[in-house]
């Protein structure tokens, strides 16, 4: 018996040794990853005026950009803005809050939308033609029964009263 209790003893040091080494190389990984990033973040400290001018250069470049683009465009939207359609009418641009949206409104009545927001689709089209557009789909429903003649109408008269 006294045998198999030295074996178990000499298996038990090997397994120590090995976890002792084990966390050893460990601690070494530890020292050397600490190491790497005392380089990087001091790398970055000593650059971190080049990196700001960087970005600034960036942000500025990027406004100017733009600033030129809605410029050469200007022109357009005072045409498009100048069409009998829009005259007298209030005009609300909305462009992250709204989702993209723009609204025309008559003074004192509800707007009419010409970007829809859910989906983000251009609906840049005249009132009787939304119109018509939307009775083909009434007309088409009723052609595909999915609603009754009388639902058909009904939502006729709804929509050419508005």
């Amino acid at each position: 018996m006294s045998f198999f209790k030295q074996k178990q003893n000499e298996d038990s040091i090997i397994k120590g040794v090995f976890i002792a080494y084990f966390i050893l190389l460990f601690h070494v990984a530890l020292l050397g990853l600490v190491g790497i990033l005392v380089l990087f973040f001091s790398g970055i400290l000593n650059f971190l005026p080049w990196l700001l001018l960087a970005g600034v250069v960036i942000i500025v470049v990027s406004g100017y950009m733009v600033l030129r683009y809605f410029r050469k465009k200007s022109g357009d939207l005072v045409k498009v803005l100048g069409m009998p359609e829009f005259r007298g009418k209030n005009i609300e641009v909305r462009l992250l809050g709204g989702m993209a949206s723009f609204k025309v409104n008559d003074s004192g009545s509800s707007g009419t939308r010409l970007i829809d927001s859910d989906s983000a689709s251009p609906l840049l089209t005249h009132t009787e033609s939304a119109k018509q557009e939307k009775l083909g789909q009434l007309s088409e429903m009723l052609e595909n029964e999915i609603i009754t003649p009388e639902e058909f109408n009904r939502a006729k008269q709804r929509l050419f009263d508005h």
